[in-house]
């Protein structure tokens, strides 16, 4: 409330000089032009509404916005962050980041792009119920985000950390999802085999990783890894078949 009266006195007070210092030359310059006394008044109301135009547009600014920040650059770090796919490292750059976060999303709690940010810091720093809402808030709504499979497998790892490293109920609902998007999505495959693994489904853990294993090259450290897993995954599907009679 502060701010607001002390830019609106600033306002006033540039109108005020822009009058007292400019106005007289101005009307000196009309008499010496001449012309009908219509003509000098026009020719007076035009110079006016010019000389006041850069303070007029300032005001037009701070009622459009409601807020001096409108005149300047109000997202700083965060904007440069918002447009990088990774996150800042750690340390006082992030926090100076989640702090600019917390202050932008008090004022656009709807910002989806803000809240996948924040949501990934919160990861990072193991605040996982903090990361879930803000994954469900990006998530709401009709942002660009609810199309992204990789949100959804972000959103999924947050609900199974904040429920203890399990992921049967709602992180599996959000990897399907993911999977609905896109069906050969790497890391959507990756957690869906291991659900499934989680309730001993064997056979399907097997089938995720099978269609996984498609999007790894032979020569990476994870395709032998994952190979390994599948076998494993089989021949616990063997196992576990009923005995026949």
């Amino acid at each position: 409330m502060e701010s607001k009266w002390m830019f609106l006195a600033a306002a006033g007070g540039l109108v005020a000089l822009v009058l007292v210092v400019m106005l007289p030359g101005v009307w000196r310059g009309v008499l010496r032009e001449g012309g009908t006394p219509g003509t000098r008044r026009r020719s007076l109301l035009a110079a006016v509404a010019l000389a006041l135009g850069v303070p007029a547009v300032a005001i037009a600014l701070y009622a459009l916005r409601g807020e001096p920040g409108a005149l300047d650059d109000e997202r700083g770090v965060l904007s440069a962050a918002l447009l990088q796919s990774g996150l800042p490292p750690p340390g006082e750059g992030a926090e100076q980041l989640y702090a600019e976060l917390q202050q932008h999303l008090g004022k656009h709690p709807d910002d989806p792009r803000a809240l996948v940010l924040k949501a990934r810091m919160d990861m990072r720093a193991d605040r996982f119920d903090a990361a879930v809402l803000a994954f469900r808030g990006a998530l709401s709504g009709k942002s660009k985000a609810v199309n992204d499979a990789g949100i959804w497998v972000e959103y999924a790892e947050a609900l199974g950390m904040a429920q203890g490293g399990k992921l049967q109920g709602e992180p599996l609902q959000m990897v399907e999802k993911a999977l609905a998007i896109d069906a050969r999505h790497v890391q959507a495959l990756d957690l869906a085999g291991s659900a499934a693994w989680e309730v001993r489904d064997f056979a399907k853990a097997a089938m995720y990783w099978k269609r996984l294993l498609e999007r790894i090259p032979a020569g990476e450290p994870r395709h032998a890894e994952l190979s390994m897993a599948i076998s494993r995954a089989e021949k616990q599907a063997r196992l576990s078949l009923p005995a026949s009679n």
